[in-house]
């Protein structure tokens, strides 16, 4: 898809569109920023030429996407192009005097264009944080933040409304976030960064109004077991702050990580006192998130499988035991019964766990071997 949006672009400009969409991305969350609705400015182009020297490109910023629209000029394309900062960003006047890399403009390097944008949204931030000087309340979080190193990478934006009054004031804060603990399995299929970003918004000035939201990297997510599983601190109401409520989210992240590096110890318990206690009869089992294994078990001449799964939030989840006979089949598919009402305590080490569960398959798989004679076939 970009090669073919690059090929609408006009040779000498279309490297720096290139780069553009190359970069390792923009803002706190290092998101890519994207191009699109390429035009030319010739009147009447040959559909066989490569005519497109102007384009809007959306830079992420402080959780939205800021549209600024670059304007070369095909018949001078060694000449730095124009901007045009949009509705929203009116008051937005870069001092091109500081602008370095428009004093500098290169056309022969491909950079030319990122260098541009990367110092104007430098301009930009300065510009936001300017807008929220006059509003007290907003200010303090800002200053505060700014005053704090823990979280030296942040954002601000001000959306204003028709209304005076319309006014949406947005952070964007990245956390710092340690894996390190994290089995490494859980997060090998997963590369890229460890990320984690709070996004606050502000829909009143006085403090009243604040939504915050938690945005995690996919590498993140899969350590924590899903999105669905943080539930992240209520906002502290009006006399909330941000530098309060930032280390409640800290606090979460180490609690996290240490949940599901315990989860995990207790299944590499759980499963290591399994086969000691029934090592001959393992068929297999799960060597390395401890997740489930399989038994062979033999009770009055009856053989039969023994299916263990455990869930990431064990001990807390019971795990879940399926017998399955190796001589009958239902539906086309080995017989089997999933068997919940056997005694369990999370608190039971993997010892005393193993030698209950073998005291209750004794007494349960006579059971399923008349079930599986009565519900199932040869």
């Amino acid at each position: 898809m970009a090669a073919d949006l690059l090929q609408r672009f006009h040779p000498q400009i279309e490297k720096f569109v290139d780069a553009v969409l190359s970069n390792e991305g923009f803002g706190v969350c290092g998101e890519l920023p994207k191009v699109v609705d390429p035009k030319t400015s010739v009147s009447h182009p040959c559909a066989a030429i490569r005519a497109c020297d102007r384009f809007k490109v959306l830079i992420p910023y402080a959780g939205r996407k800021l549209k600024w629209e670059v304007i070369f000029s095909q018949t001078q394309p060694d000449f730095p192009p124009d901007f045009i900062f949009g509705s929203q960003d009116l008051e937005f006047v870069p001092d091109i005097r500081e602008l370095k890399s428009l004093e500098n403009w290169d056309a022969n390097d491909p950079q030319s264009l990122l260098k541009l944008i990367k110092e104007l949204i430098g301009q930009y931030k300065e510009y936001q944080r300017k807008q929220v000087e006059h509003m007290p309340r907003i200010n303090f979080e800002y200053t505060t933040l700014e005053a704090d190193s823990k979280y030296p990478d942040f954002e601000v934006h001000v959306m204003k409304g028709q209304q005076a009054s319309d006014i949406v004031v947005n952070f964007m804060i990245k956390l710092p976030v340690d894996l390190s603990d994290v089995p490494p399995y859980m997060i090998k299929e997963c590369p890229g960064e460890d990320m984690a970003c709070l996004f606050v918004s502000y829909a009143s000035m006085n403090g009243d109004n604040v939504t915050p939201t938690l945005l995690l990297s996919p590498r993140v997510e899969r350590a924590f077991g899903g999105s669905s599983s943080l539930r992240i601190p209520h906002w502290g109401g009006v006399h909330g702050c941000l530098l309060e409520y930032l280390p409640l989210i800290q606090e979460l992240f180490e609690a996290k990580v240490e949940q599901v590096c315990q989860a995990y110890q207790k299944r590499r318990e759980y499963v290591a006192a399994f086969l000691s206690a029934f090592g001959s009869s393992i068929l297999e089992y799960d060597a390395e998130g401890f997740m489930k294994l399989s038994l062979l078990f033999q009770v009055q001449g009856f053989f039969c499988i023994v299916h263990i799964e455990l869930d990431r939030n064990f001990p807390q989840e019971a795990p879940a035991f399926y017998i399955q006979s190796i001589y009958h089949e239902k539906n086309n598919q080995p017989y089997e019964k999933l068997e919940t009402g056997y005694p369990y305590s999370p608190r039971w080490s993997g010892d005393e766990m193993a030698e209950r569960a073998r005291s209750f398959l004794m007494e349960t798989i006579p059971a399923f071997k008349e079930s599986s004679l009565h519900n199932a076939k040869f």
